[in-house]
């Protein structure tokens, strides 16, 4: 065996040089992981931005409303999920043409609606000369 003694002073020396290199090696690269994972993390809102947040999906639902309303389609506005500007806009376009098919599809076509002919003009207006023309083909 060895008889190698070593001071106090030597031990100590080792030991903090073992820690150093320790807190080199594994204890810095955790703690910068660590910083890392806890900025990812999603941050607790303050009750401040909690109403700024509510008050801004207040504020988006009344123009959502808002929009419908203007195009005549507020009768939508129960089904109408979106969750930006631009999907809002999509929605009111498509329902827009929607609508406005049915209504040329449902609109009223009169069936009977004829242009009037020479003779049934000249007998609404009791012109008999004129009616007699068109019955021989004078005109």
């Amino acid at each position: 065996m060895s008889d190698t003694t070593f001071t106090q002073e030597q031990v100590n020396e080792q030991i903090a040089q073992a820690k150093t290199q320790w807190e080199t090696d594994i204890l810095n690269p955790i703690k910068t992981e660590l910083e890392d994972v806890k900025g990812k993390l999603p941050k607790d809102l303050t009750d401040e931005e909690k109403a700024i947040q509510t008050k801004q999906q207040e504020l988006f639902v009344k123009e959502i409303n808002l929009t419908l309303k203007e195009n005549g389609l507020e009768k939508f506005a129960s089904i109408v999920k979106v969750t930006n500007e631009d999907e809002l806009k999509e929605v009111v376009t498509s329902l827009s043409s929607i609508v406005n098919e049915l209504k040329v599809e449902m609109g009223y076509v009169p069936d009977n609606h004829k242009q009037q002919d020479k003779y049934n003009q000249a007998k609404q207006n009791g012109d008999t000369k004129s009616m007699i023309k068109t019955l021989f083909g004078l005109n």
